[in-house]
């Protein structure tokens, strides 16, 4: 069965709840998807290209999903935002980041998100495209985050114009694709070293994004012989008690 949900934000007293799992299928798909389907086509009836993993290797479970998420969650409730964005100068106490935080399988299928109150809107489409962009270009002996393509695909690097590639319609539907993210946000997650799936982060600026993805993902790094690229939090994200 495929199903995954999302998480929006309620208008009274600007709490944060979940939404049904039918919600992800109205906002992803332009149909709805049987309770069994086979893989799904591109636009070109090509059958979707999955990850191969071996069918014996580890999977997120809802409880690692939802450890992830509260992880993310609780760490953004420390982060200061970036001054300038939600703290403005001088700003005493520094007011909190206010995130979009989501977890994709290895193969780009998400499993849940989390929107904050207040958080932006265009978040939510940003971390789910953070978090895959992390997984696909993970593996269970290479470890690199969004970040890294990022740097690797700016104008007369090596990776220029990546960021045109994994769009909807040639390896897959909207279930698993929505095209990648060239900028911090998103880390790979791995468990008994193999690589399970990402956890992409928007809605502050990228260090404070990333910040919180680490955090979310802590539990859940690659094994020692994993080479990593970008697997370090950045330096000077400013917290708060």
């Amino acid at each position: 069965m495929r199903y995954a949900t999302r998480a929006t934000t309620s208008a009274r007293a600007g709490r944060t709840r979940p939404l049904a799992a039918a919600t992800l299928v109205a906002l992803f798909l332009p149909f709805p998807l049987p309770a069994v389907c086979a893989a799904p086509a591109s636009a070109s009836g090509v059958p979707a290209a999955k990850a191969a993993a071996p069918a014996d290797s580890p999977q997120l479970s809802r409880d690692d999903v939802r450890k992830i998420i509260e992880q993310a969650v609780a760490s953004a409730n420390h982060t200061a935002s970036a001054e300038g964005l939600r703290s403005g100068p001088g700003f005493v106490p520094k007011r909190p980041t206010r995130m979009v935080v989501a977890v994709v399988a290895r193969d780009g299928k998400l499993l849940d998100a989390f929107v904050m109150s207040d958080s932006w809107v265009g978040s939510q489409d940003i971390a789910v495209a953070k978090a895959r962009t992390a997984a696909f270009f993970s593996s269970n002996e290479n470890a690199l985050t969004s970040r890294i393509i990022g740097s690797l695909s700016q104008p007369g690097a090596p990776l220029w114009g990546i960021g045109n590639s994994n769009q909807v319609g040639i390896s897959g539907s909207q279930q698993y694709r929505n095209g990648i993210i060239t900028f911090p946000g998103g880390v790979p997650l791995y468990k008994n070293g193999h690589l399970v799936g990402a956890v992409g982060v928007s809605g502050d600026a990228v260090d404070q994004d990333e910040w919180v993805a680490f955090a979310g993902a802590a539990g859940y790094a690659p094994g020692p012989d994993v080479v990593k690229l970008g697997m370090t939090p950045p330096a000077g994200v400013p917290t708060i008690p």
